[in-house]
């Protein structure tokens, strides 16, 4: 394993998007202190959370946050904090993630599942979540702790219902959005809302920031929802389709099966059989959710949640900063082109 993370620290770029350059002497601090000073003390856990940041990530979340404070007033320390504690809540949450989906990749190298054991990859997941909550205590803000406090309650209750609706055809576009939000959003708009917190700003900014993360949150989710079905295995760095495969109802699935053709009707047949003819039926669930147009009403559904965030950042004087916001949308849904 050391021969793996010394190629993995030799590979680790730190080139940010050109969207991302007028905060890039931050995010190599954010970068850094989740390299090493995180405070494990058994080799082996350090090994592992090595091994996590390493194997990738573009810390869009860490860099959202950093835009947002540096747009409501500048950056300081304690964003800095704030941007750590949404990356280490979100990495958390793939390692049980993956090993909730028994996923072999994620990011194109293989999950801490796959490497080491079930058990030991929850003890990992659970530190991270234990090193943001001390990162919270430093920050003395009852206000942002009692916000991510709600994400990490968020979390686990979109997991759970997830978990309830699986293989469920009659899940509907409301289900999708609560879940996604709870998995997804919550979290970008918690680090948005907080930097804005941070620089005293006034209620009304503090919720066009609040808005903003949550609008691109859920476009955010949409648009991976829709790569899980038009990219292979290499281009996402996990299994393609693998949402589906495993019963998650997606949007673009979603959009088939409320289609008013006849063959959304198959499609609801197949889901609930779960596959039982396994590749066949699961190959013929898939061609149906193309042909019904699935994937393009979910990136429809997306751009109307972008709009959604762009409008809230008309309040930003800057325009630079408003400019690199703007381009942060609409980078998301270039992801499908």
């Amino acid at each position: 394993m050391k021969s793996v993370i010394e190629k993995l620290s030799k590979e680790k770029s730190t080139q940010w998007p050109d969207f991302f350059n007028v905060i890039s002497q931050e995010l190599e601090t954010v970068e850094e202190n989740l390299l090493v000073k995180l405070s494990a003390k058994s080799k082996l856990l350090k090994e592992i959370v090595s091994y996590i940041f390493l194997s990738g990530g573009k810390r869009f979340r860490p860099a959202i946050c950093l835009l947002m404070a540096k747009a409501t007033g500048g950056i300081k320390d304690k964003h800095i904090t704030v941007s750590e504690i949404t990356e280490l809540i979100h990495t958390a949450s793939l390692v049980h993630d993956d090993i909730i989906d028994s996923a072999k990749l994620r990011r194109g190298n293989e999950t801490i599942n796959s490497l080491w054991n079930d058990k030991i990859s929850v003890i990992a997941g659970d530190f991270l979540f234990g090193q943001a909550s001390v990162k919270l205590g430093e920050l003395e803000n009852s206000e942002i702790v009692k916000i991510y406090a709600n994400v990490l309650s968020a979390l686990c209750d979109g997991e759970i219902e997830q978990y309830s609706l699986l293989f469920n055809p009659s899940i509907t576009m409301e289900d999708y959005i609560r879940k996604s939000t709870s998995k997804t959003a919550s979290l970008f708009a918690a680090c948005c809302k907080s930097s804005a917190i941070l620089n005293n700003q006034d209620l009304k900014i503090i919720k066009h920031c609040n808005n903003f993360g949550l609008s691109l949150g859920i476009a955010f989710q949409i648009v991976d929802d829709i790569l899980d079905f038009i990219s292979n295995s290499n281009e996402i760095g996990k299994d393609a389709c693998s949402d589906l495969k495993n019963g998650v109802i997606t949007a673009p699935t979603l959009f088939a099966l409320n289609s008013p053709d006849e063959r959304a009707k198959q499609i609801r047949i197949l889901i609930e059989s779960r596959f039982n003819n396994h590749e066949k039926d699961f190959n013929k669930a898939i061609k149906l959710v193309f042909e019904l147009g699935g994937c393009e009403k979910a990136k429809q559904l997306a751009i109307s949640h972008i709009e959604n965030a762009k409008e809230n950042v008309s309040f930003i004087k800057d325009p630079e900063l408003k400019g690199c916001l703007l381009t942060v949308t609409e980078a998301i849904i270039k992801k499908l082109a």
